[in-house]
């Protein structure tokens, strides 16, 4: 009886024990579980971020070309159109004033577009006020042979 009474209580401890050791598992995998979640969060976290500086760079990439293209192109905002449209431009209109008349008529399709090909054409100072029959089928070369009164039909014979 002696015998199966100690026997009893060492069943007992090592029961005891056993479920000691099983609680500290589950401590560990719950630990360990909550480490796993806050390392995915960072992971996802530091994904997100990754992919926000991607689709940023891309959309300056594409801004920066078609900014550049507009400038060295020749493009039109409508190739197609047929309307035309009345702009009056005043006689101390800055360049920026008269671009954004013409993006306010939908002649061109971007004011900095227009600012920078002034620029870069060197017609800042031969605009001319008055108003102006143009139409959203001219590029902004033809837009600025317009305003600026330049005429291509000596430039045509000549070639």
């Amino acid at each position: 009886m002696i015998t199966s009474m100690s026997e009893n209580v060492k069943k007992t401890t090592n029961g005891i024990a056993k479920k000691k050791t099983s609680r500290k598992n589950v401590r560990k995998k719950e630990e360990n579980l909550r480490k796993g979640l806050k390392n995915s969060s960072g992971f996802m976290f530091s994904l997100f971020v990754n992919i926000l500086i991607v689709f940023l760079i891309v959309k300056l990439f594409t801004y920066s070309f078609n900014f550049a293209y507009g400038v060295f192109g020749n493009v039109a905002y409508h190739p197609g159109s047929q309307q035309y449209i009345v702009v009056d431009i005043p006689a101390d209109s800055s360049i920026m004033e008269i671009g954004s008349a013409l993006q306010d008529a939908e002649i061109i399709e971007d004011k900095y577009v227009f600012y920078a090909k002034v620029k870069v054409k060197g017609y800042g100072n031969k605009i001319t006020s008055g108003k102006y029959h143009l139409s959203a089928s001219m590029t902004y070369d033809e837009i600025l042979q317009i305003i600026c009164n330049i005429d291509t039909s000596s430039d045509e014979e000549n070639e």
